[in-house]
């Protein structure tokens, strides 16, 4: 060992005089220490990274002859062997400096005081530097947005203050450009064909390629004809006047995930065109005041055939595009323009092969609103006049019918004997939380849904938001006025602790669902013998309870948001938002469509149920709904302290 180690310090030292001697200019020197896969040392920025180097590394790159020096020599700390643990990175420069000048004026290359800010290594790789041209290259078109997604897709970057462009890199492989570089085609767009690669700027400088005044010309080399195109249209001609809110190409196809037109998430789809691209501009109130653009413009196309089909799901009926054109964009006064009198009859003819100058004439923007106005709303209030009586006379006819059905089962129900199932304090009860229930809906729902035709009839007698919100409050309050009324009856009172217990769900709830719903389709006779409560019912109570607990929750955390978040997290206000909007759907379509059919809808039951008016229930409809109930009536003599009062016509029916 001791002669091991003897000849090791011999080896290094004879190595560092050769290196001496020899001036320090030839590769083996370097390699002898670089060639050692785990040499680590610390970059400019103090980081550990690799200082294993291959000799083929330079052999096989654009710098194939060049020696380590070549690049290496002039560095501060490298004039002794061994030299200085950190060097001065290298300068590229030196030999490229046209390049160099250029890179130094660059959005990166002015960004000296970033420290995410990449240097030509960042970019070209360090030893095994390759053209562009050669396939293998970080900087060939197919690398090149890999090679760029090293720094804007990480995390650092997309949250930098001078550099905030998130997800960059997947949204442009979305796009048709890298499908067209995937596919092979050398015309397909890579990062520096739109941004430059040197001579990258910012998006704000009057220089950069992607400039809101150069990106049509960006795009123009290698889309020259639509330039051509676009700089004839009205778009084209403001932009050129220095008019910033005239848009370019990005505005209507997107910046980095430009899609084909055919793709039905494109902005330029014929789907979204409308809408979303030219509706962005000619129906923006600013806009439209502006550039005098005409605030129907937009709305009429929306209330036409062809807005009407688009929404619809069409994909031939007409858009912007179809009549106006696409990127040669002209008013109607120019004779060049595709709706120029002169020329419209032939556009309208691309769909309509057999139209004339009459059909053409007979819609546009401009006919829609002005031309025919007089006689189009003399017609419309005619209409309006025509369905208002109308309809009003419909309902007055039906409404008169529906109240003799009223008057009659109301008569037929007070000539019978009858049961006293729900006592006055137990109707109030219903009335309140109807009432209160009632009143949430609409105005809870008004505020989600401000847009729907029925709040406009809240609006006309004045209910805005202000009113809408007290009377919501209102309303709540109400409901947990009338809850803790209930509770109190619950427990307080003979007939509410005898109501409690005939809530409860009892194992035979689950039998009679099955027997019901057996003879109801025709396979039994045998009809389940409910009480007091069927399982419906029960079912419906004790999902009112429910649904009032958290109603009543997140109510409050939604009307104290503050209070509430000063001692529970911050998700709680939004989860509250989601439970409050969907229990309240829940809560209403369990009662339109389960509590209504058995209290009105019910082929038994129709026109209404008039118990939860009065009270009161006949015989007939306790023996036939309530059979077990009514063997309970004539057992226990004691009801009427349990949950029942008989009428005289009820007890006298009972003693005989």
């Amino acid at each position: 060992m001791k002669v091991f180690r003897l000849f090791t310090v011999c080896a290094c030292v004879l190595a560092f005089l050769c290196a001496s001697a020899y001036g320090q200019d030839d590769d083996e020197t370097c390699l002898s220490c670089h060639l050692d896969e785990e040499l680590t040392g610390f970059d400019s920025k103090g980081n550990e990274t690799s200082m294993y180097v291959t000799g083929m590394s330079i052999e096989t790159s654009a710098h194939s002859g060049m020696m380590c020096v070549d690049c290496h020599l002039d560095l501060q700390g490298f004039e002794d062997y061994p030299h200085a643990e950190v060097l001065e990175p290298v300068d590229c420069a030196v030999c490229h400096d046209e390049v160099g000048e250029i890179y130094a004026s660059s959005a990166h290359g002015m960004a000296t005081d970033n420290p995410n800010a990449p240097t030509c290594a960042s970019c070209h790789g360090k030893h095994h530097v390759l053209s562009h041209l050669e396939e293998g290259a970080a900087t060939s078109k197919k690398n090149l947005p890999y090679t760029c997604s090293s720094c804007h897709r990480r995390q650092v970057l997309t949250d930098d203050p001078d550099v905030k462009i998130v997800d960059s890199f997947d949204r442009y492989m979305r796009g048709i450009h890298a499908e067209g570089i995937a596919k092979g085609i050398g015309s397909a767009a890579s990062c520096d064909d739109c941004h430059g690669m040197h001579n990258l700027k910012k998006a704000s400088d009057p220089n950069s390629l992607v400039n809101k005044m150069n990106i049509p010309n960006t795009c123009s080399k290698c889309h020259n004809d639509i330039f051509i195109q676009y700089s004839r249209g009205i778009h084209g001609k403001a932009l050129a006047a220095g008019i910033l809110d005239s848009p370019n190409c990005a505005d209507c196809h997107g910046e980095h995930e430009i899609l084909d037109i055919r793709n039905p998430k494109s902005p330029v789809n014929t789907s979204n065109l409308s809408d979303y691209v030219c509706g962005r501009c000619h129906n923006d109130p600013a806009m439209v005041e502006k550039f005098g653009l005409g605030d129907d413009r937009f709305t009429s196309y929306q209330d036409s055939y062809h807005g009407l089909a688009i929404h619809g799901g069409s994909i031939k009926a007409a858009t912007c595009s179809s009549c106006h054109k696409a990127h040669d964009i002209l008013p109607s006064t120019n004779p060049a323009s595709s709706i120029h009198p002169n020329n419209l009859t032939a556009t309208c003819q691309k769909c309509h092969v057999n139209a004339n100058y009459d059909f053409a004439s007979s819609y546009t923007h401009r006919t829609a609103y002005t031309r025919f106005d007089r006689l189009d709303s003399i017609v419309k209030w005619i209409y309006i006049v025509a369905i208002v009586l109308i309809m009003g006379a419909m309902m007055t006819h039906n409404l008169i019918i529906m109240a003799r059905y009223f008057i009659e089962k109301s008569r037929y129900n007070k000539a019978q004997p009858t049961v006293q199932r729900f006592s006055g304090n137990m109707v109030y009860q219903h009335m309140v939380v109807t009432i209160a229930f009632i009143t949430l809906v609409i105005t809870g729902f008004a505020l989600r849904y401000p847009d729907a035709w029925w709040v406009s009839i809240l609006n006309f007698f004045g209910i805005f938001e202000n009113a809408r919100s007290v009377i919501h409050r209102v309303a709540a309050v109400l409901l947990l006025y009338i809850s803790f009324h209930h509770a109190l009856f619950l427990f307080l009172t003979k007939r509410g602790r005898y109501q409690f217990k005939a809530l409860r769900p009892e194992k035979k709830d689950i039998s009679d669902i099955f027997l019901n719903l057996r003879y109801h389709l025709g396979l039994t006779d045998q009809k389940p013998k409910f009480g007091f409560y069927d399982y419906t019912m029960k079912a419906e109570y004790w999902a009112l309870v429910w649904g009032t607990f958290v109603m009543a929750f997140t109510g409050f955390v939604l009307w104290y948001p503050t209070f509430f978040t000063s001692f529970l997290p911050a998700w709680v206000v939004k989860i509250s938002e989601t439970i409050h909007l969907y229990e309240a759907w829940l809560a209403t379509l369990a009662i339109a469509i389960f509590h209504f059919f058995f209290v009105a809808f019910h082929p038994e039951q129709y026109p209404m149920s008039f118990t939860w008016l009065t009270g009161k229930m006949t015989i007939s409809e306790v023996q036939h709904h309530h059979p077990a109930w009514w063997d309970e009536i004539k057992k226990d003599k004691s009801i009427s302290d349990k949950g029942s009062e008989l009428d005289a016509k009820t007890e006298e029916k009972l003693v005989q």
